[in-house]
């Protein structure tokens, strides 16, 4: 039987809040500070409605859309591997 991610949850424990985020996956705030970092603006707007072909042609923006964040930060952790042209 696979394992399932633990749920986020909010305790109180003799007085004491107890937050935990579980097995959450990325944010899209997360993945939005992870681009800025490589792009411009421009860059950023452009790299997110270009379409990928691994991805039947979906663009990263409709990838986050559709809830497939993990994907998108997998691309974008990417960018530092990516050889760059001069």
């Amino acid at each position: 039987m696979g394992k399932s991610p633990k749920k986020a949850t909010v305790k109180n424990n003799n007085g004491n809040i107890e937050f935990r985020l579980g097995d959450a996956g990325p944010t899209k705030y997360e993945i939005m500070r992870a681009i800025a970092k490589h792009h411009t603006v421009y860059g950023a707007t452009v790299w997110l409605n270009t379409p990928l072909l691994d991805h039947e042609g979906k663009s990263p923006a409709e990838l986050m859309l559709g809830g497939d964040l993990e994907i998108v930060m997998g691309l974008v952790e990417q960018f530092g591997n990516e050889p760059t042209s001069q």
